[in-house]
């Protein structure tokens, strides 16, 4: 009995999954996780603050409440089976307004978690539905063909159906006075924004040729009084009354306003661009008093916390709550806010990573705590090696800088100036003081002890997106976007031999343990295996998908490659059979290490989180 009881605790505690420091579960074969998914969703309908403060996210057909104090979800409520695509809560917050996928209009009450009213609108491609002011009707837009529709709340009648002229609907609100709507949609070249009067059924008016996409980005002032959208590359604002226009925000370099919100402030407005940023504007000036980038991809919402000091946002599939004054993170989870491009293990055992969110960290890889960030990698930082002694660390910038740090003290002691363009790559001599760096005006370059390179490589058309050294330091190899594999000698600055084989952009080079093999990956999904003297392929494995990393065990039985899809490929170095699969990023693999005892493979991902695995035995 006592060995039957003693069996059924070892299959329920092998049952169990390995958790990370928050208590979310890992993939199989993971031992920790550093950051957190949390926050992140492929894709969201729309979120909105509760009138108490309380952050509410509608993902699919579920809504997930956030507990403000501590940034986490703290409940989660399951509405039907169709998606939600928008939310909007009741004045006194004990219910909200809800449109489906499925076209359909329903009231939620948030205590008891039911349906307490619902239709069905008819309309396809159902986009928003809007409370009136009173809060006895309800403003639908259908996407195409474009349709306006009103309801009675109360008996869910249809009152008013109205079919515009552009291609498409996308956001609607009602005017100050309840009795008229504006709707922005699509319509190539023609109007993007309409004023109808509902209870005519009639066209007011419609204006500004704009290309327009079908972000959610209309909104009126709190006060009713003013009207403010984005659009093309800019946000434009009108007063209501007569229509008569106030002001043009432009400056997003290029990039389309996805997102707009009004501040507290009435003088003050916010909006969300394709980059992945923020701006917030004086009104009066037309000026740009604050801008942060929380997010990596277009910011398709922008929420005003009631109290007027948090900004909620989606965009680049992660959530994030800022603060209005400074763009700083409301929560500290710990976690980088964009991707995660490069990932380095110092000799301590510690793990550093670069981000594009502009920082880099220093980890625990066995309790997941972050121990250090430091800030100062301008634009973000797309690549990442650490001095032979472990006490730099060099960045390479999206403002085409590579900027050295020193850990100890947190900060940036130097930048390397030269470079056109992202910096792709960088790494250390281990035998010397040297830097390499390259980037997309296609040169590599050699750094000493002074501000100027000692030596330039030249020869690829086009970016270098990747460079290895030899185990004895005496050769570079490097991958480009021309699609080439080139082999040097950095000394000498010397090009040794141009590759070809690939087909598409090569994003990661390796050497074997021995120096004797090269390994090349890319976007044509194939990792090709040369032999350094001849130059001649003898292997090729083909993990399915495009590569973008690369990296061995120690004693070079074991070859990692991370792919685009989010998943690592292992594969036996000698035979060139895959060993094993790993699953769990939600997002590219763009960068893999491995510990220096070879136990524990690193992996950095594009959902903005790295894992740590148990390198698998066997091969």
């Amino acid at each position: 009995m006592i060995r039957d009881a003693l069996l059924l605790l070892f299959v329920v505690a092998a049952a169990v999954p390995a958790t990370d420091r928050f208590g979310d579960p890992l993939p199989e074969g993971a031992v920790q996780r550093l950051g957190t998914l949390r926050m992140r969703y492929r894709s969201i309908g729309d979120l909105c603050y509760l009138p108490d403060g309380r952050p509410l996210v509608a993902t699919g057909s579920d809504l997930e409440i956030w507990d403000p104090e501590t940034g986490l979800p703290a409940a989660k409520q399951r509405v039907g089976s169709a998606a939600l695509v928008s939310v909007e809560p009741r004045r006194d917050g004990k219910v909200l307004l809800i449109a489906d996928s499925a076209g359909n209009v329903l009231e939620w009450d948030l205590a008891a978690q039911k349906v307490v009213r619902q239709w069905a609108t008819g309309q396809r491609g159902l986009r928003v539905a809007r409370y009136s002011p009173d809060e006895k009707r309800v403003l639908t837009t259908g996407g195409a063909p474009p349709t306006l529709k009103e309801w009675d709340r109360e008996s869910g009648k249809e009152l008013a159906a109205i079919t515009g002229k552009m291609h498409s609907f996308s956001e609607a609100v009602y005017g100050p006075d309840g009795r008229t709507a504006f709707v922005s949609g699509s319509a190539g070249s023609d109007p993007i924004l309409a004023h109808y009067d509902l209870a005519r059924g009639t066209l007011l008016k419609e204006w500004l040729n704009d290309y327009y996409s079908h972000a959610r980005s209309l909104t009126l002032s709190p006060d009713g009084q003013r009207l403010l959208l984005g659009s093309r590359h800019k946000a434009t604002e009108w007063q209501v009354e007569g229509l008569k226009p106030l002001g043009t925000f432009t400056g997003h370099h290029g990039h389309a306003v996805t997102a707009v919100a009004y501040c507290a402030d009435p003088d003050q407005l916010l909006t969300g661009s394709r980059d992945g940023s923020i701006r917030r504007w004086s009104r009066a000036t037309g000026k740009v008093l604050f801008r942060w980038v929380p997010h990596n991809g277009h910011v398709t919402r922008i929420r005003v916390s009631p109290d007027g000091k948090w900004v909620l946002s989606y965009g680049g599939c992660l959530v994030a709550e800022s603060s209005l004054a400074d763009g700083t993170p409301r929560h500290d989870l710990q976690r980088h806010h964009q991707g995660v491009r490069d990932v380095s293990v110092l000799t301590t055992g510690e793990v550093a990573s670069a981000s594009a969110d502009g920082t880099l960290r220093l980890w625990s890889p066995g309790t997941g705590e972050c121990r250090k960030t430091l800030s100062g990698a301008t634009l973000g930082a797309y690549c990442l090696a650490l001095a032979p002694n472990g006490g730099r660390a060099a960045a390479g910038c999206k403002d085409g800088i590579v900027r050295e740090f020193d850990l100890a003290a947190g900060r940036v002691v130097r930048e390397r100036k030269g470079h056109r363009g992202y910096i792709r790559a960088v790494a250390y001599i281990r035998t010397g003081r040297e830097l390499l760096s390259s980037a997309d005006d296609g040169s590599i370059r050699i750094w000493g002890e002074g501000d100027t390179p000692e030596k330039v490589l030249e020869g690829h058309r086009g970016g270098v997106l990747s460079i290895a050294l030899s185990p004895d330091d005496t050769l570079v190899l490097s991958g480009g976007r021309d699609g080439t594999v080139r082999l040097w000698d950095w000394r000498r600055a010397a090009l040794l031999h141009t590759w070809e084989g690939h087909r598409g952009w090569v994003e990661a080079v390796l050497f074997s343990l021995d120096g004797r093999f090269a390994y090349s990956a890319g976007r044509d999904g194939r990792i090709l295996k040369r032999a350094v003297e001849s130059g001649r392929i003898v292997g090729e494995m083909v993990p399915g998908g495009r590569v973008l990393s690369l990296a061995g065990t120690p004693d070079g039985r074991l070859l990692f490659a991370g792919g685009e899809d989010g998943a690592i490929t292992c594969w036996n170095a000698a035979t060139g059979k895959q060993v094993r699969k790993l699953e769990g990023h939600t997002g590219a693999v763009n960068a893999l290490a491995v510990t220096h005892d070879g136990k524990r493979l690193l992996t950095a991902s594009e959902d903005t989180t790295l894992l740590v695995w148990n390198v698998p035995s066997g091969g």
